[in-house]
């Protein structure tokens, strides 16, 4: 079979792509987790897609392009893949238009002049439409899933508490427009601060102890 220049372009992205699984989320390594139990790229953009699909299947028949929302949730770090993951924490040193430039040349180059989905990355980083704006409240909950699952496992850093609050705050907006985003940040901020009050509730007994 002859092997077309499609055929090439498909392979090379796929490999460039492949490289997320080995680019940890940066941000987990601040807030006190381990270079190996940190979470890769490529697992948190299977969740956010993931997260869009069962929020968009809540909805029902609400105005949302539920295809186009999750291919917008797989693509949205996939720039990544040549820039690298930038820490949450460290966002208040950068301007995020700066940032949002910068993985923008990224997808350019990425997606090579395939401008469907250069454009699906840029709605998702315009945040502009109901899909954009869903697939960005996916990707916190994406990061309140993990540090739940971190925080079960023993770390309750002020690092981890501190992205804890940030996250909530950035996620005020999105739960004001979407009320399944609502319920699943409330019932998740229950588990998490029965965590926090078990821990309280240690430390308490041990300090009398």
């Amino acid at each position: 079979m002859e092997f077309c220049a499609e055929d090439k372009w498909m392979k090379d992205l796929l490999r460039r792509i492949n490289l997320l699984k080995e680019i940890p989320r940066t941000g987990w390594l601040f807030a006190g987790v381990g270079l190996a139990e940190a979470e890769d790229v490529a697992q948190h953009s299977f969740e956010v897609a993931a997260i869009v699909m069962l929020l968009a299947e809540e909805m029902g028949d609400r105005a949302i392009d539920r295809g186009r929302a999750v291919e917008m949730a797989l693509v949205h770090d996939m720039p990544e893949c040549l820039v690298a993951d930038f820490p949450y924490p460290g966002l208040k040193y950068l301007q995020r238009e700066s940032k949002r430039k910068m993985e923008e040349g990224a997808a350019r180059d990425l997606f090579a002049g395939r401008e469907r989905l250069v454009d699906l990355w840029r709605e998702f980083s315009e945040g502009k439409s109901a899909e954009a704006r869903l697939v960005h409240a996916a990707d916190y909950i994406s990061i309140l899933l993990q540090a739940l699952r971190y925080a079960e496992a023993g770390n309750l850093s002020d690092g981890m508490l501190e992205l804890w609050r940030q996250v909530l705050k950035d996620l005020e907006p999105h739960r004001r427009e979407f009320p399944e985003v609502d319920h699943l940040v409330g019932s998740l901020q229950r588990d998490f601060s029965r965590l926090c009050s078990r821990r309280s509730s240690s430390g308490s007994r041990r300090s009398r102890g």
